[in-house]
């Protein structure tokens, strides 16, 4: 949806004010009667924070020496931030999103069945790893440990938006999640087409809950031994789609479709390497795999773009707080999210770095009282 030059501006400062009205308003910091800060100027100092990634000291830092003005301390912040609970946390952005959802309704992004995509995100640790929270997982950026995500997005042409992020411990039940994150769509009224899912997902948990669900799957299958042997069978018979069953003892107690689609690019020795192995509930033949596969590959270029993106909203920091690292992954993925509607809006050519620098210029030019003078309304930005 691309609109007219004439009311770029009028809609681009109504996203960036409702980034911050939107946050402030969801998450109800304990603010004393006589304080002299107030919601919006936490969440200016953390927003700023977000799009410079920089820690919650720098922002202030830097917002107090390029304006002049007086913001609230670095300690302010944290505090606040700290008086939350994690379940508190994950309430307040689900309100948010709420609104985001509204907007998109109302630029009729989600009037009909959508695909959407359950992944996980890490966000690599380097503290202790007996702290709060941390999971151990492969080596990734000079380390074994991470805080770990796992979010449901609704995928809109070639963009993604986070409608669900949740935190994972070392003790979460994977299925437990999938099922909290796709009873959480079917609360928000989405109407899902197709479920996609990374090779992480392949249990057969997983696929017993989609099938509660009714729901529509298609994720990369591990290459275990079975799998391994029929690939070797697909390669002599050409016939490159099975019956995939998981049994307990010899009673089956799920199954899908696989199928196999060669790399023509791939120089490796072994048969079982040369290939690509999806599994589904979708109606494959021989024929139409090929759709298939090209729906997968798609979805994992979004994937791609969609974590390098939000690591443009995510604040930096060395707290070994569980609770503050997932009030500023929550901040990053609203955000995003934010952008995200903001280049729907205004046309795929409005880059994040322009959004940056036009909230960049908000943040430190207008005042706390135009804030508050501002009704949070999303028939206000989303009449465009």
């Amino acid at each position: 949806m691309r609109m007219e030059s004439g009311n770029n501006n009028a809609i681009l400062n109504k996203i960036n004010k409702l980034a911050l009205t939107l946050l402030a308003s969801s998450i109800s910091f304990i603010i004393g009667k006589n304080a002299s800060y107030n919601a919006i100027d936490i969440m200016k100092i953390v927003v700023y924070a977000s799009i410079r990634k920089l820690s919650i000291e720098g922002s202030s830092e830097e917002l107090i020496t390029l304006s002049k003005g007086k913001y609230c301390s670095p300690d302010v912040v944290q505090r606040r931030i700290h008086q939350k609970s994690g379940i508190e946390i994950v309430k307040a952005f689900d309100q948010a999103t709420q609104h985001i959802c509204s907007i998109l309704r109302k630029m009729r992004l989600l009037f009909r069945r959508v695909t959407i995509a359950i992944d996980y995100t890490d966000k690599p640790y380097y503290g202790d790893s007996n702290d709060p929270g941390v999971i151990r997982t492969r080596h990734q950026r000079g380390t074994n440990y991470c805080f770990r995500y796992i979010t449901l997005s609704v995928v809109i042409g070639d963009a993604k938006i986070t409608l669900k992020a949740l935190p994972v411990n070392p003790l979460s039940d994977k299925t437990k999640l999938v099922d909290r994150l796709l009873t959480e769509a079917k609360r928000m009224h989405i109407r899902i087409n197709l479920v996609l899912l990374d090779r992480s997902f392949f249990t057969q948990q997983v696929v017993k809950i989609m099938d509660k669900h009714h729901l529509r799957f298609l994720f990369p299958v591990i290459k275990n031994k079975l799998v391994k042997k029929m690939i070797a069978d697909a390669h002599k018979s050409n016939n490159y789609v099975h019956k995939y069953k998981f049994t307990k003892g010899k009673k089956p107690t799920a199954s899908f479709t696989i199928f196999f689609m060669l790399d023509p690019d791939s120089s490796e020795r072994q048969i079982w390497k040369r290939y690509h192995v999806y599994g589904t509930n979708l109606p494959v033949t021989n024929n139409n795999r090929y759709v298939f596969a090209e729906i997968y590959r798609k979805r994992w270029n979004i994937e791609t773009s969609f974590r390098v993106e939000k690591q443009e909203f995510l604040a930096q920091t060395s707290s070994k707080s569980y609770r503050f690292r997932l009030f500023l992954f929550l901040v990053a993925v609203i955000l995003y999210n934010l952008w995200i509607v903001t280049r729907i809006a205004l046309g795929e050519a409005f880059y994040v770095r322009r959004w940056k620098i036009s909230m960049y210029l908000m943040i430190y030019s207008l005042s706390s009282r135009l804030f508050h003078r501002m009704e949070l309304s999303t028939e206000d930005v989303s009449d465009f």
